[in-house]
């Protein structure tokens, strides 16, 4: 994907493009204009979510790498159309077509720059959101040497190496600065579990302005084993076809699979992670005595568990379903595993492992469909979990109430534990109720799990981007919903990100 996204980077040439247009769209302008709606903004007051009439599709908008009949809507960002490169086109069961951009300078990636354009069957643009804007380069033209640039993404670090060179980018940086960058692909071991990270260092300071690691701790299914090793994939023990091996955790991860393909193709009509109908490899028996599985960018991983705190990671459908649900974000939005976006990413993955379940058990939503990891977390302690999204601070870390979220460095930013936050909202979704403590006094109707499901999936795959926060999650949620049914999920949607907190 990223060779793929350098390509699609580079489609609008070397030759530099005119700076962008004086940013006169403000949140407060457009809000004022009469035929748009800001629903979400930035703090520099750049629209990230407005919705309104904004044109027809003419044929160059989803056409790859021609010129881009932009010319309206990009200025409202503060961006030429010319910055604004395809990645992506769908169209989805309403007849609505979602249209992904990326954003460029000076044909160079922008890291953080993305769009989406948004149009009805008629043609009409009816809504854009994301996070790309105009913003000014720093004046400083010096690049350190890529030796230099390398040791600043190891800095700290004894068991990392870097991998291939460093590529050049910009980088979009929260105050607006358009920064200079090199992105540096690490690789390695860190306390004890295995690192795949992309680094983005200032190309003049030599600063990490960012991390994004790229493992998260389809039907043509092929399970190996490590066989106690830390190579990955290993050796292959059963493929598509072929019959058990009477191996446990061969066996019932290969059934997992298949029940959470199943689940995905049935509800969503999606064709394995990627939707295209991708292999799903799996690797199980991997490591020793490891308590942990992760998604590492091309396939899923299990440990077998230290006996104690787990068995076998593969043996549960939520972490199997919750693994490969990584996969089908890393194709879609590409939440960044750090901070708000980062939880969201997990909770994505722990509605999808809810969802799998109660689809499994024909449609039931007791207690265990809200339990993640019940099936191998601690043996010896019957009735618990990992994570619990009907009371996720039961289990003693996450959150579930938006002003009180984990806002320190530990966890990527909390993505787990503030993934409790989110998982409460779709479980009041599906089944109504209360906040569990008391927290607000909302009072949430369910909707029931096929429609929660279906609007969070139409938000997570239409409208949420890479750096997607739970504010901007609860407007695109609500918009996936008025986009799909009427008033009552509508405010079903509102009410539930209401009860958590969520502004």
């Amino acid at each position: 994907m990223g060779a793929c996204l350098a390509m699609l980077g580079a489609a609008c040439g070397d030759a530099p493009v005119d700076p962008a247009p004086p940013l006169d769209s403000s949140a407060h302008a457009l809000s004022s204009s009469g035929d748009l709606e800001v629903v979400h903004a930035g703090k520099d007051g750049t629209p990230t979510f407005i919705r309104g009439q904004l044109g027809r599709l003419s044929p160059s908008l989803t056409a790859r790498g021609a010129p881009y009949a932009l010319r309206t809507l990009a200025p409202r960002f503060g961006l030429r159309a010319e910055e604004l490169t395809v990645r992506s086109s769908r169209t989805d069961d309403q007849g609505t077509t979602h249209v992904r951009y990326d954003q460029t300078h000076h044909g160079v990636r922008v890291i953080g720059g993305e769009l989406v354009v948004h149009v009805d069957r008629a043609g009409q643009v009816y809504a854009a959101n994301g996070s790309a804007r105009g913003a000014r380069e720093s004046a400083s033209l010096m690049r350190l040497p890529l030796a230099a640039v390398k040791r600043a993404a190891l800095e700290g670090l004894e068991q990392v190496s870097v991998r291939g060179e460093p590529r050049f980018v910009y980088f979009l940086e929260p105050e607006g600065l358009l920064a200079s960058a090199y992105e540096v692909t690490r690789v390695g071991i860190r306390e004890g579990d295995p690192v795949r990270d992309l680094v983005y260092v200032d190309a003049a300071s030599g600063r990490v302005l960012d991390v994004r690691p790229q493992i998260h701790a389809g039907m043509n299914r092929r399970v190996h084993s490590a066989n106690g090793s830390w190579v990955t994939p290993g050796t292959l023990r059963r493929a598509e076809g072929s019959s058990p091996t009477w191996d446990a955790h061969i066996d019932r991860n290969f059934d997992h699979i298949g029940t959470t393909y199943d689940c995905f193709e049935t509800i969503f009509g999606r064709d394995s992670f990627d939707d295209r109908g991708a292999s799903i490899t799996s690797t199980v028996h991997y490591g020793d005595g490891y308590v942990n599985a992760y998604w590492d960018g091309s396939q899923i991983v299990f440990g077998d568990g230290d006996g104690y705190n787990s068995i076998e990671l593969g043996l549960d459908l939520d972490v199997v379903s919750h693994e490969i649900a990584h996969a089908v974000t890393q194709y879609e939005s590409g939440l960044v595993y750090r901070s708000e976006s980062g939880a969201l990413n997990e909770s994505l993955s722990d509605m999808a492992a809810a969802l799998c379940e109660s689809w499994s058990r024909g449609g039931a939503v007791d207690a265990d469909v809200w339990k993640i990891g019940e099936d191998v977390w601690t043996p010896h302690v019957a009735g618990d979990a990992l994570r619990y999204m009907d009371s996720p601070t039961r289990d003693g870390s996450s959150r579930d109430y938006y002003p009180e979220r984990y806002t320190g460095s530990s966890d990527n930013g909390g993505v787990h534990w503030n993934s409790g936050i989110p998982n409460l909202v779709f479980k009041l979704l599906v089944t109504g109720g209360p906040h569990p403590r008391g927290k607000t006094g909302t009072w949430v109707n369910g909707i029931g799990m096929n429609r929660a499901a279906q609007t969070f999936y139409f938000a997570a795959t239409n409208y949420f981007t890479s750096t997607t926060t739970m504010s901007q999650a609860k407007a695109y949620t609500i918009q996936a919903a008025q986009d799909r049914y009427d008033a009552t999920v509508v405010n079903a949607v509102r009410d539930a990100w209401n009860a958590a907190g969520v502004p």
